[in-house]
């Protein structure tokens, strides 16, 4: 998880089990650094873009990555613990304090008002013009995940 990045945090990487109803650790579970960074994703095709990286710290496992793009609904349960959606899947994040969760948070903010404004479009994609929201909130789209698993 070296280079350049928004937001480092440490948190539990977590993914919805709609079969039980509760969230699980992904990778295994153990706590990981997570960042958003800019870089290029293994599906990007080459494009840099800002991507939302989870590293297992016990043996630097990756455990998630996630593309950021306008579009992403982003809720927070509680003070920490936040999840957003990608099409049929949810991810999840358990962070190590309140603080970090805040930091986090913050990050993604301004990674949305920055492809909001247009003014940092590392997917290259140019805004629609009736791709807006009426209500105001702040929203951004995860147009991807994938992780990685290690069964031992």
């Amino acid at each position: 998880l070296d280079g350049e990045w928004v937001v480092r945090v440490r948190a539990v990487v977590l993914t919805r089990d709609d079969s039980s109803g509760g969230w699980v650790p992904l990778g295994g579970g153990g706590l990981s650094h997570v960042v958003i960074c800019k870089g290029r994703s293994h599906e990007g095709r080459g494009r840099r873009e800002y991507i939302i990286r989870g590293e297992r710290l016990r043996d630097r496992a990756p455990v998630l990555e996630c593309a950021v793009q306008r579009g992403l609904v982003y809720n927070k349960v509680n003070p920490i613990f936040h999840h957003w959606r990608v099409e049929d899947r949810k991810f999840g994040l358990t962070f190590q304090s309140p603080a970090d969760a805040i930091s986090f948070e913050k990050g993604l903010q301004t990674v949305i008002d920055k492809l909001d404004r247009g003014s940092d479009s590392p997917s290259s994609s140019t805004p629609e013009e009736g791709d807006t929201e009426d209500d105001g909130q702040a929203v951004s789209t995860v147009t991807f995940c994938h992780f990685s698993v290690s069964i031992l």
